[in-house]
């Protein structure tokens, strides 16, 4: 996947409704950063590491298969 910050950002710019679907399926696969925390990241504004990306990956991959895509 490519930089899992940036294809979150996209599908969040696309559908804003999606960005708290998003942060619980990350917090759901074990995700550690608090709707805050992650809405900071998407946005640049903190970094993670590599679990917590890796994580955000699966929460990203987990979204498509349940939810429609526009």
């Amino acid at each position: 996947m490519k930089d899992p910050r940036l294809v979150a950002r996209t599908m969040t710019a696309q559908d804003p409704s999606r960005l708290g679907d998003l942060w619980l399926q990350y917090w759901a696969n074990g995700g550690n950063a608090d709707q805050f925390e992650f809405d900071a990241y998407l946005h640049g504004l903190s970094e993670w590491d590599t679990l917590e990306l890796i994580i955000l990956s699966w929460a990203i991959e987990d979204l498509r298969r349940r939810l429609p895509m526009q």
